[in-house]
């Protein structure tokens, strides 16, 4: 996550689906993996806030359209996920927002374990991951240049071994269906054998969020997700040819 994202259509959809779990009862734990900000104009698709029509994307959840005008106004320097957190975007919620460190050094472990500490609270039960850029695997292949880009799998993984469910972005990128089936499925191993249930958000750039849930609390999570996808978040609305969000299989 890069604080010139915030309130971009990506970010409102997230803010969507994770206001929704909120509203179900589920307190989350939000690791931004924030980096710095950049020169690339990624981050910009903002105009959708200033559309008033109630039958476009405010439709969706007019509270946080209304929530996050002001934010975005604030300009890209300005703007920054604590906004987020002051607003109380995401009920409940709490966050760590330490910068992630540019290489994978012992710094990054010392990081992570601030970031196990901050989130491990006992009545935090889904843990939310921000990447840039998804996961990596490999954690001696992870690239020096790039590596705050990413989470590590045993990153998450020690929150799911602590109790925790966690769900985390990742999009499809250039893979091609094989690939990104198994990347989907990429959490699992042989110690870990978590359900997956991967919603998609298709406005702007396609974003995947992936969950890793302990199998006794799937069944919950199923219902929750199922009713969220009858709400207006994945519904067509008129005019569009897919909902903004629809569960993959």
């Amino acid at each position: 996550m890069k604080n010139q994202y915030v309130g971009d259509i990506g970010d409102y959809g997230k803010y969507g689906l994770l206001r929704f779990l909120a509203s179900r009862g589920i307190r989350i734990g939000v690791n931004w993996y924030l980096t710095d900000n950049d020169e690339t104009k990624d981050g910009k698709f903002t105009n959708y806030l200033k559309d008033a029509d109630i039958m476009g994307d405010m439709q969706y959840d007019k509270d946080l359209f209304y929530l996050l005008q002001p934010i975005v106004e604030k300009g890209k320097s300005n703007k920054c996920v604590q906004d987020i957190e002051k607003a109380g975007i995401i009920p409940k919620a709490v966050f760590f927002h330490e910068m992630l460190p540019k290489s994978n050094t012992p710094n990054r472990c010392d990081w992570h374990n601030r970031a196990m500490d901050a989130l491990s609270i006992t009545d935090v039960e889904l843990i939310f991951a921000d990447p840039d850029n998804g996961t990596f695997r490999d954690k001696k292949k992870l690239p020096i240049r790039s590596s705050e880009k990413y989470a590590m799998l045993e990153e998450l993984r020690e929150f799911y071994d602590a109790g925790k469910n966690v769900v985390y972005y990742c999009h499809k990128a250039r893979r091609k269906q094989e690939a990104w089936a198994e990347k989907k499925h990429e959490f699992n191993d042989e110690k870990h054998h978590a359900k997956i249930i991967v919603l998609t958000f298709h406005r702007g750039t396609q974003r995947s969020y992936i969950f890793a849930i302990h199998p006794e609390d799937y069944d919950k999570y199923d219902d929750i997700v199922n009713d969220f996808l009858k709400s207006a978040w994945g519904s067509v609305s008129i005019g569009r040819k897919e909902p903004p969000f629809s569960r993959e299989k």
